[in-house]
């Protein structure tokens, strides 16, 4: 069976595809897989190093832009279809699976005009407009949380969580390091470019936070802000803190945390609930339709996590919640225990196997 999977831009479009790839692949051994995504695209880089054959097509995202670039980017689409096209002709897979990003719009035209059947995975409560428009026309449409359903067609879903990379799950089942869970680390990350407004009320509240346990902060490629330099020292070197702009061993980092501080990007939170750690989450204000809170939303209403409004963030809002998790032990075994009913550690699998059953 031939299948090929697009979906890109960022790594939470792309991450759930190599999810499936992995699952594809301990499913049937003999699967051939290809990838369609864009020179400049996350995938560009992380799909290779998985040892997925890689095409890149012209592609750029319409909405919300003025009309000029609109007229821009829909010359490049047009182009991204005759493109793919070419490339599912030479391939000529059984099918088709769409992970998000605008990248995917033009191969699913392709598809369509092929008549190649097609899947769609959306990871966020409320879905992209690319799965919006080719959802009614899809295979099937796997979503990751179940507040999905009511943006879309219902006779073609199937709701199975986000797909989690086989190294976050080797990760959860690993034995981990018990001396920095017992250090109660607390893990804050705001995405691998870092968030402003996250780095900042860490940066005020950096003293009060590692009172409370080992502090792991990763803030991005923006750096550290200039007000918190001296103190990050010297907590280092005190073993008080771990600060770094990148963390290669985020699962790790997730298997020894006993909170997490972060937005609230579907991804990110099916990963945490598979660790079943308590989180306080700031979701990006600006994300499509607010997806970030609406993400965020289905887990405080599962009681396992504390939100913060963007722009009521600062460093007491964000040390008081930190401590009413760690404080209250009966309130963080009963957080911890409902983030981790969240979890879908099957999700890449049911998807894999339900492609691979057509």
């Amino acid at each position: 069976m031939k299948v090929v999977l697009t979906g890109g831009g960022t790594g939470g479009h792309v991450f759930p595809a190599l999810a499936i790839a992995e699952a594809l692949r301990e499913c049937d051994s003999t699967v051939k897989l290809h990838y369609i995504g864009t020179a400049t695209g996350f995938e560009a880089q992380a799909v290779p190093q998985s040892g997925i054959d890689f095409h890149d097509i012209r592609s750029s995202g319409v909405i919300g832009r003025s009309k000029v670039a609109q007229l821009v980017s829909l010359a490049q689409v047009s182009f991204g279809i005759v493109q793919s096209l070419r490339i599912l002709s030479r391939i000529g897979p059984d099918a088709v699976v769409g992970t998000g990003g605008y990248v995917m719009a033009p191969v699913l035209v392709a598809a369509r005009l092929l008549r190649i059947p097609y899947y769609l995975q959306e990871q966020n409560s409320f879905p992209g407009y690319t799965t919006r428009k080719f959802a009614s026309g899809a295979a099937k449409v796997f979503v990751g949380f179940p507040a999905a359903e009511r943006h879309l067609s219902q006779g073609n879903l199937l709701v199975t969580g986000n797909p989690i990379r086989s190294q976050m799950l080797s990760a959860q089942k690993s034995s981990g390091n018990t001396t920095q869970v017992d250090k109660n680390m607390i893990l804050i990350t705001g995405g691998s470019l870092g968030a402003k407004s996250i780095n900042d009320a860490v940066a005020a509240a950096l003293r009060s936070l590692c009172q409370l346990g080992l502090v792991a902060w990763q803030y991005g490629k923006t750096g550290l802000p200039k007000t918190v330099n001296s103190d990050s020292e010297e907590l280092t070197q005190s073993g008080k803190l771990i600060a770094a702009p990148f963390f290669a061993d985020m699962p790790d980092k997730l298997k020894a945390a006993r909170i997490v501080v972060c937005r609230s990007g579907a991804m990110t939170l099916s990963e945490i609930s598979t660790f079943g750690v308590p989180a306080v989450l700031i979701p990006f204000p600006h994300s499509a339709n607010d997806h970030q809170s609406l993400n965020a939303q289905y887990f405080v209403d599962h009681e396992a996590a504390l939100v913060i409004r963007d722009d009521k963030l600062d460093a007491d809002s964000l040390s008081s919640a930190v401590t009413k998790i760690l404080a209250d032990r009966v309130l963080y075994e009963k957080m911890s225990s409902s983030m981790r009913l969240l979890s879908k550690p099957d999700a890449a699998k049911l998807i894999a196997t339900t492609v691979l059953s057509r």
